[in-house]
């Protein structure tokens, strides 16, 4: 078992590390990044289409139709199919939108009151502290978005 003392050096070494290569290597970790991304939209198109392959022979066998027929009906049960979980998606953003417009406003002026009460309260040295974690914060995000 890991003591607290080297479970917390271990994570800064680890925060470290990472700071590091994202620092020298940004265009990798970007290339790295896009190319998951990717692997995953080809995941979905490739389960995408064993279902609808799977759909089509299925319709095919059962109702003994013709190519045509069976890619009708197969295309408008997958915007049936589609559709349904959207409609649920659209109601559920709507509630989001409605609660997030009511209560935003609100939490954005008990965060920012706390926000100035807390600054006031900070020693000259832990604003400069403050300051210099920003500005290296965007300087690492100028590297990650060029």
């Amino acid at each position: 078992m890991i003591s607290p003392t080297n479970r917390k050096i271990l994570q800064y070494g680890l925060a470290l590390i990472s700071l590091v290569i994202i620092m020298t290597m940004p265009d990798v970790i970007m290339g790295l990044l896009f190319e998951v991304v990717h692997f995953f939209f080809e995941l979905l198109f490739i389960i995408f289409e064993w279902v609808e392959s799977t759909l089509d022979k299925l319709i095919e066998h059962l109702f003994h139709t013709e190519l045509h027929e069976t890619q009708i009906i197969v295309f408008y049960l997958i915007v049936g199919i589609v559709l349904l979980p959207l409609y649920y998606l659209w109601r559920m953003l709507k509630r989001l939108f409605y609660w997030s417009k009511e209560t935003l406003p609100l939490k954005w002026m008990l965060y920012k009151t706390q926000a100035i009460f807390y600054w006031q309260d900070l020693s000259s040295f832990d604003k400069i502290k403050w300051i210099a974690i920003t500005v290296v914060a965007i300087y690492l995000a100028s590297f990650l978005f060029m």
